[in-house]
């Protein structure tokens, strides 16, 4: 027997190449990266005719890597699947072989949390801190295509969630002292400190909106925007390490807001690194130019190490650093942002 969904999903891989009797696929090796040279086939083979009750087996066949197992979600999403109906089809096999395979799978329900924003006291010193801090003029509903939320409780009480992720007392200094964020996948609002006394006792804090934090989930913030394996050119990822820095850079850096088939993040903390490789991931890019809109304090040396310690996982077609030559950062106005584009690849 074979997966279907699972099988085409491998076929859409980089350097996919199926045998001659359609019993296993071979494709680019997610763990080493496999091969760099041009028209080099994929070493990693994966097992797709398999018994009833026999889990599809991989083995990675270069030498320096090996890596070899049973074929999980989680292999498959370190391939970039991201389709619901695929990873379950394999969950579901390997479930009827031994629960075990798949322990700590669970489908993660996605919900189109609604955002508001109301016109009262806290709300109003709230939007007159952003247009402040970047220069804009914004209204309650531009912050919609930013995915701002000003208070916690209002966005709690809109969509119905009764459950708080921390206690009631620490709630309340989010709600009065922070600006949330909604994350990559609207998990998450990333709420923002912006007292100088830092009133909460952090910069930022990670609201799970389902209820208690999950140390292993990636907390991105995003700028609403496309990403597709359908565009000729390579993919755009554009990184900053806060929120105000990423829109900041998305409106007045100068270089391709409006791109297409580009995406806009802040890591809040998680890293260039786990940043690039958690999105390529999910996307399935294989090619890639990468924007970092630094801090003025991070130097080259950093984004050397990033470029090598990425490089055999991904085709970085350009790797452009920006800096702000007026300000630290450029969570600024437009008269404070100077771009200075240093090119490492």
């Amino acid at each position: 027997m074979i997966l279907p969904k699972v099988a085409a999903f491998l076929e859409s891989c980089p350097r996919a190449k199926p045998s001659g009797d359609y019993t296993q696929i071979s494709l680019a090796c997610p763990f080493c990266g496999d091969s760099q040279k041009q028209n080099d086939h994929g070493h990693f083979s994966v097992k797709i005719e398999i018994g009833s009750r026999e889990p599809m087996l991989y083995q990675c066949f270069r030498a320096d890597c090996g890596k070899k197992g049973v074929l999980t979600t989680d292999t498959l999403q370190l391939l970039g699947c991201t389709d619901m109906e695929t990873l379950m089809e394999l969950a579901n096999h390997n479930a009827d072989i031994d629960v075990r395979i798949e322990k700590g799978f669970t489908v993660k329900s996605v919900r189109n949390y609604e955002m508001v924003n109301l016109s009262i006291s806290d709300n109003k010193e709230k939007l007159k801190y952003i247009n402040r801090r970047l220069g804009t003029d914004f209204e309650y509903g531009d912050l919609r295509n930013f995915k701002i939320q000003l208070g916690l409780y209002e966005f709690l009480n809109l969509n119905g969630i009764r459950r708080l992720a921390f206690k009631k007392e620490f709630c309340d200094l989010l709600d009065m002292y922070c600006i949330g964020f909604m994350s990559m996948y609207r998990d998450y609002l990333i709420c923002r400190d912006i007292t100088k006394e830092q009133m909460t006792g952090r910069r930022y804090t990670m609201y799970r909106i389902s209820g208690k934090p999950n140390p292993t989930d990636m907390k991105l913030y995003s700028i609403p925007g496309n990403v597709t394996l359908l565009e000729p050119t390579p993919a755009i990822i554009n990184i900053a390490e806060g929120t105000f820095s990423i829109i900041g850079a998305y409106l007045y850096g100068g270089y391709g807001h409006d791109a297409v088939n580009s995406v806009w993040l802040a890591n809040c903390g998680s890293g260039y690194q786990e940043t690039l490789l958690h999105v390529v991931k999910q996307y399935g890019l294989t090619d890639v130019r990468l924007n970092i809109w630094s801090d003025s304090e991070i130097k080259m040396r950093k984004y050397e190490l990033l470029v090598k310690s990425v490089q055999n996982r991904m085709r970085l077609s350009e790797v452009n650093v920006f800096y702000n030559e007026k300000a630290e950062d450029f969570g600024q106005p437009k008269k404070f942002v100077k771009t200075n584009r240093v090119r490492l690849v």
